[in-house]
């Protein structure tokens, strides 16, 4: 058995060694790997040289991939207006002006369409600073001007913290009016609506 295995290593060594030219005149026998080493290294050299060829091909297919796509859009984006429920505008043209249009009455309260949905603003607040030093919607709203104005005052449930305790001055987490509250102007509506109130 042991002599069997022993043939077998010594025949695969010999197949290896003429494959590898180890058995040619020019062998260096003082190293009897380098003939095998020489041949795997010029394996991996032309592994490499394809490797890099390869890569340098798909490079250029996708550049001139992505090249044609942009100029397709491009000359799509030169002929073609983008049409929206406002209209069509080029995209490369300066914005279009809103219209001006009409405020609802004052004090006019909305219909809500859930509870406790904040109430909407009739009137416009461009210019209506809120920052920490000051808030002008406290000028028509709060408890001590809302009569004298004739404006809907702050509700109370502003003065309540997140634990349900109550604050004498507004609470802080209230204070900045349009993170809830938006202006609604008199409009009609981009798209028709069959919403129902959920009352």
């Amino acid at each position: 058995m042991k002599t069997k295995i022993l043939a077998m290593v010594i025949a695969a060594f010999f197949t290896l060694g003429v494959q590898a030219n180890f058995f040619d005149s020019g062998h260096n026998w003082n190293n009897p790997f380098s003939t095998m080493m020489d041949s795997v290294k010029e394996v991996v050299e032309e592994v490499k040289e394809v490797a890099t060829d390869t890569v340098g091909a798909v490079k250029d297919v996708a550049e001139s991939t992505v090249d044609k796509v942009s100029d397709a859009v491009s000359s799509a984006a030169d002929v073609v207006d983008v049409a929206s429920l406002r209209g069509t505008h080029v995209l490369d043209d300066l914005s279009i002006a809103p219209e001006n249009f009409k405020w609802i009455e004052k004090n006019v309260e909305f219909e809500r369409n859930y509870d406790d949905q904040p109430p909407l603003i009739p009137h416009k607040t461009a210019g209506m600073i809120i920052n920490l030093k000051q808030n002008k919607c406290l000028s028509c709203h709060s408890d001590e001007n809302y009569k004298e104005e004739g404006s809907p005052k702050m509700s109370s449930t502003h003065f309540f913290t997140r634990d349900d305790e109550r604050l004498p001055e507004m609470s802080s987490r209230r204070y900045f009016c349009l993170q809830c509250h938006v202006p609604q102007a008199k409009l009609d509506p981009l798209v028709e609506s069959d919403f129902v109130n959920l009352d």
